[in-house]
């Protein structure tokens, strides 16, 4: 998958410079592929959260930097030499205890990257979680 988006947006660099398209437009397709690939390694990093370490009912208590470990130990990153713990944008993925969808469900978990542009709680933010079962 991820050979495939960068082929993408190797084509799209050429045909844009060629094409005289700016370095708006480039940007803008260039973050639609680091959108995709941090979508797929959030729902990964959820996954594999979900299924190993789901103690008593709940996530252990981690801190940022527990977190990250935890990812380098069990996750492999697309790019050899990328940091999993990382998203596309060069910053470190947050995991947190939520309301995964406020006022519809039950305590879970998210996995979040802040997106483009950096900045937790804005509308880019990508997320993956799952709630608490019994």
């Amino acid at each position: 998958m991820f050979a495939k988006l960068i082929g993408v947006c190797a084509t799209i660099f050429i045909i844009g410079k060629f094409a005289g398209i700016g370095g708006e437009q480039i940007k803008y397709f260039t973050d639609i592929a680091k959108i995709t690939l941090t979508q797929h390694e959030v729902n990964s990093i959820a996954h594999q959260i979900y299924g190993m370490t789901i103690v008593d009912g709940r996530i252990p208590d981690k801190s940022s930097e527990e977190w990250a470990a935890y990812i380098r130990a069990n996750m492999k990153a697309d790019i050899p030499g990328r940091d999993p713990a990382k998203d596309y944008w060069d910053e470190f993925y947050k995991v947190n205890e939520v309301d995964t969808v406020p006022g519809l469900s039950g305590a879970g978990f998210i996995v979040k990257s802040f997106g483009p542009d950096a900045q937790e709680d804005t509308e880019d933010d990508i997320t993956s979680g799952f709630e608490y079962h019994e």
